[in-house]
């Protein structure tokens, strides 16, 4: 059996990650890295060239040789990948069985070897955390515009950092555009960070890579947490990331198990392995999708017109700010028409309604091409009912209201209030700092009063 060889080594300014004759750099601004502990530097070192690369061992390489000492963070890593492989069964729908999945990575996760010994490992508390400062992981999405937009109320200073990948050029072309006109209005710099093994990832197939890929940002950005002396690490998880089906099998799924509150909380411990005592948390957790939007738009519109929620992988995304050909245009659309929020003001100008969209909508049980694996799932079935249940009562017309109308405008009407406590309500959250709630919760009722009932 061949084995794939892959080694590190630390540089002036980070890491250079070597594999089958190619180098891939993961670079930090100097003022950054010099901020790292050296006693660190080595373990971040072996941690970020695992978790970046074990998936492989999935992806046609037989057997994986890592000429360093098995790393500390394999377990969270090995968690993370196997409570991941549901979303991989519903993106690919009945060909593949989530049992075969789990299977395959046993076996292979078996394959990956460690040529190095155990070294001695100090611990040391040096991260403080004296400045209120947040860092934010930054899509300019609905919800880490929300969650810049809150810290700003609260008095925290955010630091948002997008994470640039090779594979997703359409998308960097748009963001970075974004980006020069968020500085010359908020005068806030959002931070590129390009991702070099981000070539390693299938853009097809089983999307091999993509699968703890919030994990490895949250890895990358420890640096970071070091450099600014950050108090928070804000992830933009909302309250449906913590929902829960069951398979054709019987597996209990989470479709977006990197974004549940259960491993938010989880990753708390992984970065404290490098001496951090940043808290990592979710600021949007207690709130469903359509109030996260409606908060946005109604309380900080300057911030809102820079939503960007699009997939940005079909050629017309090359062009286009939104490419109006994905689940994730479609449910936003639909959103801001329930909301009465025009989609041209984020400059989203093709109409979601007409009946060639109706696949991208999970609501019509859509499992089109270009649906989201959330889409897929079927899980936000309710929320659209919901939001094509206000779009119809404000009287916009089309194709899809025509469908809506005959098929699921009674049973609409009669959960009408069912359906606006859970979505337009305040839930528990099991992430959210202590300090902030009282604030955040304040502001949430406030700006969903009169549409939870």
């Amino acid at each position: 059996m061949s084995a794939t060889k892959v080694s590190r080594k630390i540089i002036p300014n980070g890491l250079e990650l070597y594999l089958d004759r190619k180098d891939y750099q993961i670079l930090y601004p100097g003022s950054v890295w010099k901020e790292f502990p050296d006693i660190y530097r080595q373990n971040f070192a072996d941690a970020m060239a695992f978790a970046l690369t074990m998936h492989l061992c999935l992806n046609g390489h037989a057997k994986i040789v890592y000429d360093f000492p098995v790393p500390q963070i394999e377990p969270y890593i090995f968690e993370g990948m196997l409570y991941s492989l549901g979303e991989t069964t519903l993106l690919e729908g009945k060909e593949t069985r989530t049992s075969d999945l789990i299977r395959l990575f046993y076996n292979r996760n078996l394959n990956i070897e460690f040529s190095g010994r155990p070294r001695l490992t100090r611990f040391q508390n040096l991260n403080r955390n004296s400045r209120n400062r947040a860092i934010i992981p930054f899509s300019f999405g609905k919800d880490s515009l929300l969650t810049f937009a809150l810290c700003q109320e609260l008095g925290i200073d955010p630091y948002p950092i997008f994470f640039r990948e090779p594979k997703s050029p359409f998308e960097n072309r748009h963001k970075r555009r974004l980006a020069d006109r968020f500085f010359e209005e908020f005068d806030v710099d959002v931070n590129f960070f390009p991702l070099s093994p981000g070539r390693l990832r299938q853009t097809s197939g089983k999307w091999w890579g993509w699968d703890i890929v919030l994990t490895q940002y949250t890895m990358l950005l420890i640096p970071y947490i070091f450099a600014l002396r950050a108090r928070y690490l804000f992830w933009a998880h909302e309250q449906s990331c913590n929902d829960l089906l069951s398979d054709s099998e019987g597996y209990t799924v989470n479709p977006v198990f990197e974004q549940s509150s259960r491993w938010l909380l989880t990753s708390n411990n992984l970065t404290r392995n490098f001496g951090t005592n940043v808290a990592l948390s979710s600021l949007i957790e207690p709130l469903h999708e359509i109030a996260i939007m409606k908060i946005l738009h109604s309380r900080y519109p300057e911030v809102a017109k820079y939503q960007l929620s699009c997939f940005a992988e079909e050629d017309s995304a090359a062009s286009k700010r939104w490419c109006g050909e994905c689940s994730k245009c479609a449910r936003i659309a639909i959103f801001m028409l329930a909301l009465g929020i025009n989609p041209k003001t984020v400059g989203l100008t093709e109409s979601m309604l007409g009946q060639k969209k109706r696949e991208l909508f999970g609501l019509f049980e859509g499992e089109g091409k270009d649906s989201g694996v959330y889409d897929k799932s079927g899980l936000g079935r309710d929320e659209q009912l919901l939001a094509f249940y206000m779009t119809f009562r404000r009287g916009i017309k089309g194709e899809l209201m025509k469908e809506f109308a005959k098929k699921y405008l009674l049973e609409a009407s009669s959960r009408e209030r069912e359906l606006r406590e859970k979505f337009f309500g305040v839930h528990s959250a099991t992430s959210l700092p202590y300090d902030l709630s009282t604030p955040l919760l304040k502001i949430f009722r406030q700006e969903l009063s009169g549409l939870s009932a």
